[in-house]
This record gives C-alpha cells, structure tokens and sequence, in this order.
C-alpha cells in the first residue's frame, strides 16, 4: 500500500493541520523516501554483485596475492641489518599488506599465514584489568599484601604493616558498601519520582503501538474466519501485522489498517493531537531505524568493496564507483607485481622503497 494514503487532509480548503498533523504527514514523508532509497539500493547493489562477481573477484584474489607475497618478502627481510627507522618502516608495510590479505581474503590457508604473521608483528600493549589499570599492578599489589600465616610475628615492624593493610582493607570495603547503599537509595528515589510523573513519553508510543496492534489482530483473527479464502487472506495479514509490531514499526501497522480496511483517512484525520503524539514518536524512531539500516548497508558494502563510506554512497553512483574501484585493483597488481619484481632483483631496492613510503606517510599526514 502506498504511503502517501497515510497523508492526513484538512477537512476543508479553509482549514489549516495542526502542529502534530504537520508533524505526521513530515514523518510519513520521510520514511516512504527512506524506504524508496533501501528499495533502489537493494536494486543497484544487486547489480554491483553481478559486476564484481564477473570482473572483480578474479582481481582481487590476484591483487590479495601479491600482497601476501609482499608480506612474506618483507618477513624475510626482516633479519637483514637495518637501521631502526628502516625497520619500524618495514614492520609497518609488512602489517598493512598482512592485515589487508587477513581482511578480505577468502583461502583459509592464506588468511592463517597472514593472521601468524600480523601476531607476530603488531606491538605488545600491556593487559588491563577490569577496571582499566594494568593487570601487573593488581599482582603487585596482591603480592604487597601478605597472608596472615607469611607474617613473622616477632617483627614488629611487619606486624605494623600487616595490621595497617588489614584496616585499609576493612575501610576499602566499608566505604564500597556505603557507596552500594547510597546507589540503591538514589534508584529507589527515581523509580518513585517515574511513578509519580506517570507514563514516560516511550511507554505513551509503546501503548499506542499496543493498541493499534490489538485492533487489527481483533479484526484479522483467522480463526474468527469461515470462508476459506477469507480465512487464508487474514491468516497472510495477521502474519505480517505480528512482524510489524514485533519490529514497532507503526507505519506498516497503520498501512495494514487501511488494507484491512479498519481505517479511511476520515478516521486519521479526527485523531486529537494528544493521540497523534505518540504516533510521531514512533514514526520519529522507524525513520531513524530505517536510516541506520542504510548507514550500516553503506558501510558493509563499503567494507567489502573497498570504498570509502565517508562519501556518502548513493545507489545511482553506485555501479560507476564499483567499476572505479576495478581500475584500482588493476593498477594496485600492476604495481605489486614490478615491485616485487624490483625488489627481488636488486636488494638495495629495499632501503630505497621504505624511504619512498617514509616519505609517502609524510605527506599523508601533512
């Protein structure tokens, strides 16, 4: 059912919508674009498939290769002498190359060779605790703090200092309680004062989401239904009313009604705006839902493909950025290939390779 039947009309030329009745027809808008947006990009990414299937999937399996190589070739040179800057260079290719294969490659072999090689590689970091402290001072301090049966109990100095680490022990934990007790005080203060406020504005939205619910499956219950045709009609409705509502997707709800015939637009357009409210609301949260399903499709794609989300993909450019990122590819192999060609041939080819891409990154970051 189209969404511009959910368009709330004044009920004559000279009368003017209401604020939320505005807000309404903004939502309803809004999301019937954003559907139409996920309906082409569905279409387009379809295509994309198609294309890379056929042409790009041969070169990328080439091009992850040839990195694979390169990192193997830099692992081997690892053990020539180097100066300490050409060697933090060479790690830093030898990791981008690896972790490249590691991302996008589908041979497991392949990945596992690169997945050691990126272990082996990538800088240690200390390991944190729960709380975020390094897990070598929590055994410090445990060993800081000895047992009763290590104390010699004829040195008094020692008898001080467990004594003193008993107390502090004792005070750590006592002051953890008071903090515990104040926490539940201040969240039994807080569900008092929700009660006394009444319905919050989500749980407004989620009764009207109920009732909208209830009213259909009232009137779409198939075992309510003798004609079997009917019955079959109601049953097919009833299924996609329960994933609407499970989804709290109130849009398709309301478009049910009208299929269902439970609603005209006479019906909408009486609403107060007290009712609507809570109808914006949830139409406010399926459009934000629908826009982070595409903002996910967007990077996911992105991901896969090799392309920049940040650009904001759109599904007509779609295609024509899809055969961009072919001719990367082709260039990305033929560049690879005379590197490797270059660096097996002449071994001081190295050195002079890592200053070019020290100098690369320079200007990078500049």
């Amino acid at each position: 059912m189209a969404s511009s039947l959910l368009r709330i009309d004044a009920a004559s030329p000279e009368a003017t919508l209401s604020a939320e009745q505005q807000l309404f027809n903004a939502w309803v808008q809004r999301i019937a674009e954003q559907r139409a947006w996920l309906q082409a990009w569905d279409e387009a990414e379809q295509a994309c498939r198609t294309r890379f299937a056929r042409d790009g999937a041969p070169l990328r399996t080439r091009y992850l290769d040839l990195q694979a190589d390169l990192a193997q070739y830099l692992d081997q040179q690892a053990a020539r002498k180097l100066s300490k800057m050409e060697r933090q260079l060479l790690e830093a290719c030898l990791l981008e190359s690896a972790q490249q294969v590691v991302d996008l490659s589908d041979t497991p072999a392949q990945r596992a060779a690169m997945e050691e090689l990126v272990r082996r590689y990538t800088p240690e970091e200390p390991e944190l605790d729960a709380e975020g402290g390094a897990a070598g001072d929590a055994s410090l301090s445990a060993q800081a703090e000895p047992a009763a049966a290590d104390i010699d109990w004829e040195d008094p100095e020692a008898v001080a200092q467990f004594l003193e680490a008993q107390e502090q022990a004792a005070a750590a934990q006592a002051e953890r309680a008071r903090a515990q007790h104040q926490a539940k005080r201040q969240q039994r203060k807080a569900e008092q004062m929700k009660k006394a406020k009444g319905p919050t504005a989500a749980e407004l939205a989620t009764q009207s989401l109920r009732e909208v619910f209830r009213r259909l499956a009232s009137r779409l219950h198939p075992d309510r239904e003798q004609e079997p045709v009917e019955r079959a009609r109601k049953t097919a409705l009833m299924q996609r009313v329960n994933i609407a509502y499970e989804a709290g997707r109130l849009m398709e709800l309301l478009e049910l009604q009208w299929e269902a015939e439970q609603m005209d637009p006479a019906k909408l357009a009486q609403l107060s705006d007290a009712r609507l409210a809570p109808y914006n609301r949830m139409l406010e949260a399926q459009w934000g839902d629908l826009q982070r399903e595409a903002q996910a499709r967007m990077q996911s794609f992105a991901r896969e493909f090799g392309l920049d989300a940040a650009t904001g993909l759109q599904p007509a450019k779609l295609m024509a950025q899809v055969r961009e990122r072919l001719q990367q590819l082709q260039g990305g192999i033929d560049y690879l290939r005379q590197l490797l060609q270059a660096l097996e041939a002449e071994p001081n080819t190295l050195k002079q390779w890592l200053k070019h891409e020290r100098t690369l990154a320079r200007q990078r970051a500049d």
